[in-house]
């Protein structure tokens, strides 16, 4: 292991979770760029590529039962968004970071000087490499408790946008009922360029309004357009 790398004991801390072989962690944490510059004749260093590959099956799995479970009324397609929602890269990447994943990830020295730590592709891959390592030190059933621990969080953080139906359109039918305008602005964006979130804002021609946020536009219009319409269906 090289100088300065730190404890990986406490990376395990953070998984909640310790490896009976700490090198199916290690292995999970080697960039390709890092395999490439340590591979020497006979001596192949294997990146966490194929690793990756099952830890985004353990992922989609873990992340889809519990959709499937917790929301029984959710129809199949809002299922799949919600899923696409919490395993994609930026989601994925800011999970890596909240546990320091990019202080463990195994860099060649080019890719490490050209701020591949920064890189939501490597730490989310990464992250998946380590829910695999998890699944093949100890079975699917920890492996999907540890994958939940991060996941759930983030699920129900989007679950509002996506457990009923068409808001925009529900609010837009009640207005035209009620012979009033509604109208959307984007009123804010916070966050980094691979994570942004959104905030927007409903508004009716007689000055009622509310506020939404979301991880796209249109995510952030639904929820102020479901928002709105509960202070109107309440007056």
């Amino acid at each position: 292991m090289e100088k300065n790398y730190p404890n990986i004991s406490d990376l395990e801390k953070k998984l909640n979770y310790c490896f009976k072989d700490t090198e199916l962690l290690k292995g999970a944490l080697i960039h390709t760029s890092y395999a490439n510059e340590h591979t020497r004749g006979k001596n192949v260093v294997r990146s966490n590529e194929r690793i990756e590959f099952l830890g985004d099956s353990v992922l989609g799995l873990a992340a889809g039962s519990y959709i499937y479970e917790t929301y029984s009324d959710m129809p199949e397609g809002r299922m799949s968004k919600l899923r696409a929602s919490v395993v994609c890269e930026g989601t994925l990447a800011d999970i890596a970071f909240s546990i320091g994943l990019d202080k463990y990830v195994r860099l060649g020295v080019g890719e490490a000087q050209t701020g591949g730590r920064n890189k939501p592709s490597i730490l989310s891959d990464a992250l998946e490499s380590v829910f695999a390592a998890v699944y093949l030190d100890a079975g699917y059933d920890v492996a999907r408790n540890v994958v939940l621990s991060f996941i759930v969080p983030e699920i129900e953080k989007r679950v509002d946008n996506f457990v009923l139906s068409d808001y925009k359109s529900s609010l837009q039918e009640y207005c035209a009922k009620k012979h009033m305008q509604v109208s959307y602005e984007i009123v804010g964006e916070t966050g980094p360029e691979h994570s942004r979130n959104f905030s927007a804002k409903a508004a009716t021609s007689d000055g009622m309004s509310a506020i939404g946020e979301g991880r796209s536009k249109k995510d952030a219009e639904q929820l102020a357009a479901r928002r709105l319409l509960k202070v109107l269906q309440d007056k």
